[in-house]
């Protein structure tokens, strides 16, 4: 059997440097703490189902708490149940990054941020392979 060689060459020369992304700190110190920990169980008790499953007719349960409005971006809702929705993990990884990134550029606005937002749902169906109608 041959030997394995190297990586093929990269088309266009070797990758450009990427600047480091900012310091980020513990969950603890981003103020994730056992209180929060219950207060989050407590939500999904009371919200079972992904927010943005059901959006698009799928019922899979909600494994974590997220806040629509990320709370390192400024605001005071960290505890204001009113900003929280009900994520399984695909849509908080997939889809809610993909909107935060368009929220931080100024693309859309705080109430696309809602899982079941329609530019959520078009994200949702367009990463899913579903049609992004």
């Amino acid at each position: 059997m041959g030997k394995l060689s190297g990586p093929p060459p990269l088309l266009g020369g070797a990758p450009k440097p990427v600047a480091a992304p900012p310091e980020r700190h513990s969950a603890r110190e981003r103020g994730y703490t056992s209180k929060w920990d219950r207060a989050s169980k407590r939500f999904l008790r009371a919200n079972p189902l992904c927010r943005g499953c059901q959006a698009v007719g799928r019922v899979e349960p909600a494994t974590l708490t997220d806040h629509v409005i990320p709370h390192t971006r400024g605001t005071d809702a960290f505890w204001d149940q009113r900003w929280w929705q009900a994520s399984c993990k695909w849509h908080h990884d997939v889809v809610k990054q993909l909107l935060e990134r368009e929220f931080d550029a100024g693309r859309i606005g705080a109430d696309d941020l809602w899982l079941d937002s329609d530019r959520a749902v078009h994200l949702t169906r367009r990463e899913r392979g579903e049609g992004g109608r």
